[in-house]
């Protein structure tokens, strides 16, 4: 799991499976990354991480060198959190290594050309085993529930193999499904009328019916005039369902570069510093696209008015297209939160919580909206979200779970 002693990695990007673009060489050097770009990479006019980051000859350090291990904010966003890191490091510790003598070189070997976006890294290594292309979901989830309560044993390959580099504390699984809901491993290419999808699995402390409850928000935020991606209820058996979200990544055999706030703007998702006028001015500055800010606008009311208070800087992500232009991606972990301390990871004009009307017309401004439309979208916001137990109802949310959101709901008042 451990890439040789002062050997770099080579940087590409790989947009489609025969059209592979050289980004450049990168090392690690005194708890410091450093990134070489190529030539011809620098002939292109690219822009991988815009705000810190120019594309130019010599040697790139980091912006901040005290965030993300040393690594640069754009590479550091291939690398998973939460569950991917945890399956990473319990299968170090199978291997006899430490999870802290892995470099942050050493975990993007790790990740390869299986993770979120088009850039990957090598040489790889290929940390897990490989098995049968077809999945078991049900069993996948079952086999996660054994890792969260400390049981690594046999099942640890499978679940690595298929979720090894997703971000976020709960389980997930990349595969790709087709019509019939038929399964497959999704990290590499996919066979013909199969489309890339992210699962998720119920955490250690998570409601039976917390992937009901993700698609209920999912179709509330859509009404709300939310940028969605396609969700899916996947039925799992004895009772069990999976919450699916088609990945906006991949589009059949594509790929597209994809950045979160977080790699943008170095931002440390455990410390709650991000504000929505940052994440308006970020969408402004690197899309200079107007309705690009609205959405951005329009999914900050959401959070604030759904009580979707884990809103850190890994929440929101941007994507670039081949010739260089962003865009913001769809939302994505839409659900009730409770947040850090009781507030939102991202304030509105610094107000984590107790945030009004004027605040978020006041937010509104900034995305330069007219009044009006300021209007609009709060107001329609607040009848997607009036509808929440009719929402609820129709994936089968437990009364008890309806009526938990349903107070918490009613708590954020304008």
């Amino acid at each position: 799991m451990k890439v040789a002693p002062k050997t770099p990695l080579n940087v590409s990007l790989h947009w489609d499976t025969d059209e592979i673009q050289a980004v450049g060489r990168l090392a690690y050097r005194d708890q410091i990354a450093w990134l070489e770009f190529e030539q011809s990479f620098l002939q292109a006019g690219l822009e991988l991480s815009p705000v810190h980051h120019k594309t130019s000859s010599g040697l790139q350090r980091p912006y901040d060198t005290g965030i993300f291990a040393g690594l640069h904010g754009m590479f550091n966003d291939s690398l998973p959190d939460g569950w991917g890191r945890l399956l990473i490091d319990r299968r170090a510790r199978q291997l006899g290594i430490e999870p802290s003598a892995l470099t942050p070189l050493d975990r993007l070997a790790c990740v390869g050309s299986k993770g979120i976006g088009a850039l990957c890294y090598a040489p790889s290594i290929e940390v897990w085993e490989t098995g049968k292309n077809d999945l078991d979901l049900d069993q996948l989830a079952a086999d996660a529930k054994m890792v969260l309560k400390g049981d690594i044993s046999e099942v640890l390959s499978a679940l690595g193999q298929a979720g090894g580099s997703p971000g976020g504390a709960r389980p997930k699984a990349l595969i790709a499904l087709n019509k019939d809901g038929h399964a497959v491993h999704g990290t590499d290419e996919v066979p013909e009328g199969y489309e890339h999808y992210l699962v998720k699995f119920s955490g250690y402390d998570d409601p039976d019916d917390i992937a009901a409850i993700e698609m209920a928000y999912a179709d509330m935020a859509k009404e709300a005039g939310v940028l969605m991606p396609e969700t899916k209820l996947l039925d799992g058996g004895k009772g069990k369902s999976w919450f699916a979200a088609r990945r906006f990544d991949r589009e059949g055999t594509r790929r597209f570069h994809v950045q979160s706030a977080s790699g943008l703007l170095y931002t440390d998702i455990r410390i709650p510093a991000l504000d929505y006028s940052d994440l308006i001015m970020l969408t402004r500055n690197i899309t200079h696209d107007q309705r690009q800010c609205k959405a951005m606008f329009i999914l900050a009311v959401f959070n604030v008015l759904a009580h979707n208070r884990d809103d850190h800087a890994r929440q929101f992500s941007f994507i670039m297209e081949h010739d260089g232009t962003w865009r913001k991606a769809p939302a994505y972990d839409l659900t009730w939160s409770f947040g850090p301390g009781g507030e939102h990871s991202s304030s509105v004009l610094g107000h984590g919580k107790d945030i009004t009307r004027d605040h978020l017309i006041d937010l509104g401004k900034k995305a330069e909206l007219k009044e009006q439309e300021v209007f609009k979208v709060i107001e329609r916001t607040q009848a997607a979200i009036s509808k929440w137990e009719v929402f609820a109802s129709k994936y089968g949310v437990s009364r008890q779970s309806t009526l938990l959101v349903a107070a918490a709901l009613a708590q954020v008042r304008l």
